[in-house]
């Protein structure tokens, strides 16, 4: 098990600049709206991960005790 929380803020710290930088393509595609929508959402998120406790837990579970090896360095290579 792994708790994220500093880790998914910076997740949406990204996505919130790939946003912007994305900005008059998510405009077209949808529209103004949703756009300010979207933002506000990714901003108030990495907020609350930030500063009001927040996390996202990650379990990583399998029925034999084997199958999952005890460091996560295969997910690097």
């Amino acid at each position: 098990m792994e708790v994220w929380r500093l880790h998914y803020a910076k997740t949406l710290r990204q996505w919130r600049m790939r946003t912007y930088d994305n900005e008059a393509a998510v405009i077209k595609l949808y529209d103004a709206r949703f756009f300010r929508m979207w933002d506000f959402y990714l901003a108030s998120a990495e907020c609350a991960f930030r500063n009001l406790g927040h996390v996202v837990f990650q379990f990583q579970l399998a029925k034999k005790v084997d199958t999952v090896p005890l460091t996560r360095d295969y997910m690097f290579k």
